[in-house]
């Protein structure tokens, strides 16, 4: 059977080429804008738990002042919130959960974590926009169960899948040696 080249329609290459241009100065010109500038500094702890802030500035966005605060939703948690201009851009939490919760299942709990593009490590659940880690060894005579940490991106876009590895780390090594894992 012999086989025959499409047709071809008379200056159609350069048409495709003319069509294409535009599409990308479309797509580019509906793109997200520019991020603002970072006017306040990137704080070394997240509400007392020391983490670089190299580490952290990846999913902070620009504006003018930070601010954090600490709450305690239930018992059992420990939670640190990051507010860029007054916005919230991060979360940090501690959480007691049952003895060997699965890292999964906690994350599964955790509204800003993508779970269809996560990576594990075993002890590390992590993707671009969160974390969870199991904290071990950490004892507590309050609470019998596993420590977890938690990372959430409150500001959509910003950071890696390979920053969030960094500092999830970071923030685990720093939480296994508070108070929070005293052995009373």
């Amino acid at each position: 059977m012999k086989k025959y080249p499409a047709p071809r329609m008379a200056g159609s290459g350069r048409a495709c080429a003319a069509l294409a241009v535009a599409a990308l100065a479309a797509l580019t010109g509906c793109s997200e804008e520019p991020q603002q500038a970072r006017k306040y500094s990137v704080p070394a702890s997240l509400c007392g738990i020391a983490v670089q802030p190299s580490s952290l500035a990846p999913f902070l966005p620009g504006g003018s002042s930070l601010s954090t605060a600490e709450a305690s939703p239930v018992k059992g948690t420990e939670r640190c919130e990051v507010r860029v201009d007054g916005k919230p851009a991060l979360t940090a939490s501690q959480d007691w959960r049952e003895k060997n919760a699965r890292i999964t299942a906690v994350a599964l709990d955790t509204k800003h974590i993508d779970m269809a593009e996560y990576e594990t490590t075993g002890s590390y659940l992590y993707e671009a926009g969160g974390a969870v880690a199991r904290v071990d060894p950490c004892r507590n005579p309050t609470f019998t169960g596993d420590m977890f940490a938690i990372i959430e991106v409150r500001s959509p876009g910003l950071g890696s899948t390979a920053a969030m590895k960094q500092l999830i780390t970071e923030y685990t090594d720093s939480v296994r040696q508070s108070e929070a894992c005293s052995s009373g």
